[in-house]
């Protein structure tokens, strides 16, 4: 069934299915056996669904209504994905296009996985690559793809479908996935991959990493401006408002101006002072002169009104005349006019979302998800505090994870998302109902889209870096370190697009080893480990050239070995004392300082290793390894796989793995009973939910009891108990 990010809101769609005339499952009742049947008269006539209100979503056989589907599942869609059972704008054969819409609508009410409207379009997209070429073969049935067919096409490039992209894999196994249901057969024995076929799918086109030098210009700039527009970030909603009330004063006074005695010519006719220059506004000023000329007593407020429904811009040499105060001062920065205040607007806006996308390594839908109101947050941990930005992602689904969204930041980025709220806040109280941090500064300043986000971020790199962005043979290098089998040119002029912010944030972390694969998986919210690498693909062989010259990467080396040195150090101090280490190494090394009949704080050559050198040198030899899984959590283990959510049971008794303390155990522990207690109260308690929550209980209190560390109990509630399923012996 469709998935929805907002669950409140997917429920009520599907309760909407209910009781629609005299039938009380309207997707069980009707639509399921329709589907199964696969009559084209019947099903055609029935209705995609119906909205919560109870109106229909329009009739299955109606492409016009599944192209305005999006905008009832995503109202708030940050790219546009239109359903549209056409070829190329052309009618599609009847059987076939009956059978993509029966997938489609099998996948958005009736199947058991979930999947997204963005999940649902693109398998139609695919899918209806197969159409020609099935038509060509004198079939009209997806019933007769099957393996020999689909490889007589590869083998003679029978069709221009790329049977190279895992995207056409992906579609033609939803119809096997999904067979069950369905009218028609579908004759695939498994599942199908490029493999079969003896191809190779290609390798996903990838952003550069933007040369040191160049990342290293915007991360200084970028820094100094949100530096210093921090300390006057109270002004900058002056900006937004010189903005949004700009026309309001013009026109009034312009309105007054018009009606008046002054605006009339010796030979009658009137001083308009607007402008022509382009189309449209030579369209904007023609229409309104039309409509004030045909007033047969025009007043100020009949003009205003005008004058707002057709917007002409006032000549900018006259604008003046009109405007009590156009001059603005915002710190040391004056605009005078709407055209330079906007510009202002666009370059500020611009250079907080570069500071803030090469602080968090956040996509640009993240970014566009920022939360409105609780959009960056602080922890301390360890006497350091820890800046947190908040994206408005919700829950996907009841009982799963939600999806990430957190992500750890500078104080650099926690100032320039409080800049970009101090600029956005006074255009969102236009729009009261907007729940959009990012709104645009032109017409009705309505929600902006994530495309204009991206144009503001490369105008501000671009524009500030200017001539600087010329390629030098160092950049080069740099590029072919981390591209090799792209071509540069030196003299050649980078080019810039947002998302390079955020391969290049794997890039150097990993490179300059300021952060482990574990930590920068969990930073980016990826399910696999695999994904993670490749947004740092060939940060290793950067990590080499780099120690060959002696520069900051020196010193930073030394940084970070110094740090893993002194978390070994303070474990093995806390092991000497006999104090408890918890995780699956500290109590096997406990258990061996009981037996042994040497000192275990000497390696085989009697180096001593309750000093800081010794691990130095362990750490840079690379025979010892440790990074953070979480506060207090340790591990040892380089090929270590966390997954998006660090899970406690994994760690407690871990062969490669230090717990130092319960700090973390216990906030897992709180939020986990608190998560259960709420689901419980709003009946949303599943067997997944319950067990999760007992895995995270039981695994903070084994932690604790570890570390001999007097807590109290939660008491599982009976509602869980029923949900688990017992484990052991029970006869």
């Amino acid at each position: 069934m469709i998935k929805l990010p907002n669950v409140d809101r997917q429920s009520a769609i599907v309760k909407a299915q209910n009781n629609v005339g005299i039938y009380t499952n309207y997707l069980n009742d009707v639509l399921r056996p329709a589907i199964k049947r696969g009559k084209l008269d019947e099903l055609e006539v029935l209705d995609i669904g119906f909205s919560v209100t109870g109106e229909s979503l329009g009739k299955i056989g109606d492409n016009a209504a599944w192209r305005k589907l999006q905008d009832f599942f995503e109202p708030n869609a940050t790219q546009t994905s239109t359903i549209d059972f056409t070829l190329n704008g052309k009618v599609m054969e009847r059987n076939l296009r009956i059978q993509l819409i029966a997938l489609a609508l099998k996948m958005m009410w009736l199947s058991s996985k979930d999947y997204s409207f963005l999940s649902i379009y693109k398998t139609v997209v695919i899918l209806k690559k197969f159409v020609p070429a099935l038509l060509s073969e004198g079939y009209n049935s997806f019933e007769f793809l099957s393996f020999d067919l689909l490889e007589s096409w590869v083998l003679s490039d029978f069709t221009d479908i790329d049977f190279e992209r895992d995207t056409t894999y992906i579609a033609l196994n939803k119809l096997r996935s999904e067979a069950k249901g369905l009218s028609f057969e579908i004759n695939f024995e498994k599942k199908l991959a490029a493999s079969d076929f003896g191809l190779a799918l290609k390798e996903t086109e990838q952003y550069t990493v933007m040369p040191q030098r160049l990342y290293c210009l915007g991360l200084q700039k970028s820094e100094a401006l949100v530096n210093e527009l921090y300390p006057i970030r109270d002004q900058l909603s002056k900006l937004a408002d010189y903005i949004t009330t700009y026309y309001d004063k013009a026109y009034l006074e312009y309105a007054k101006y018009l009606i008046s005695d002054e605006a009339i010519l010796k030979n009658g006719g009137l001083k308009w002072y607007l402008t022509k220059t382009d189309k449209g506004n030579k369209e904007r000023t023609t229409d309104f002169q039309s409509a004030f000329l045909a007033l047969s007593n025009p007043t100020q407020a009949t003009t205003l009104e005008l004058l707002y429904r057709h917007k002409p811009v006032i000549r900018l040499e006259y604008a003046d005349n009109f405007h009590p105060d156009r001059t603005l001062k915002v710190g040391n920065r004056v605009v005078i006019g709407l055209k330079e205040a906007r510009s202002l607007f666009k370059q500020l806006n611009g250079v907080c979302l570069w500071a803030l996308m090469s602080r968090t390594g956040m996509r640009i839908d993240e970014i566009f998800h920022l939360h409105t109101t609780n959009g960056c947050s602080e922890e301390t941990i360890s006497k350091q505090i820890i800046h947190i930005i908040h994206a408005d992602l919700s829950k996907t689904a009841k009982g799963s994870q939600s999806k990430q969204d957190e992500f750890v930041t500078t104080e650099v980025g926690k100032k320039a998302y409080e800049i970009l709220q101090a600029l956005h806040s006074p255009l969102r109280k236009r729009h009261s109902d907007s729940k959009t941090f990012f709104h645009k500064v032109t017409e009705d300043y309505a929600a902006i889209t994530k495309d204009q986000l991206g144009k503001h971020i490369a105008s501000w790199f671009e524009g500030t870096l200017a001539e600087k962005l010329v390629l030098t043979n160092d950049d080069i290098i740099d590029l072919k370190i981390s591209d090799p089998n792209l071509s540069f040119n030196v003299g050649d002029d980078y080019e810039f697009s947002g998302h390079q912010l955020r391969r290049s944030f794997a890039y150097y972390l990993i490179g300059f080893e300021l952060c482990a694969f574990p930590q920068l998986k969990q930073q980016f919210s990826h399910v696999s480990m695999a994904m993670t690498r490749h947004y740092a693909k060939n940060a290793s062989k950067f990590q080499k050239i780099r120690k060959q010259k002696q520069s900051l990467a020196c010193a930073i080396d030394d940084e970070r070995v110094d740090k893993k040195a002194q978390i070994y150090l303070k474990i093995y101090k806390k092991l000497a004392n006999k104090e408890r280490v918890a995780g699956g190494k500290g109590k096997e090394f406990t258990k061996n300082m009981m037996k042994a009949e040497r000192n275990l704080f000497k390696d085989k050559v009697d180096d001593d290793m309750l000093s800081l050198n010794y691990w130095k040198k362990q750490i840079r030899d690379q025979k010892r390894h440790i990074h953070a899984v979480a506060p207090g959590v340790y591990c040892t283990s380089t090929s270590c796989s966390l997954r998006t959510q660090v899970n406690l049971l994994e760690c407690v008794d871990c062969k490669n793995d230090y717990i130092v303390d319960a700090v973390f155990a216990e906030a897992k522990r709180k939020e986990a009973e608190i998560n259960m207690l709420w689901d419980i109260e709003h009946d949303e308690l599943t067997p997944q939910t319950a067990s999760e929550a007992y895995i995270k209980i039981t695994a903070a209190e084994r932690i604790m009891n570890d570390l001999d560390i007097t807590y109290e109990p939660v008491e599982m509630p009976l509602e869980v108990k029923e949900l688990l399923i017992p484990f052991g012996v029970t006869a």
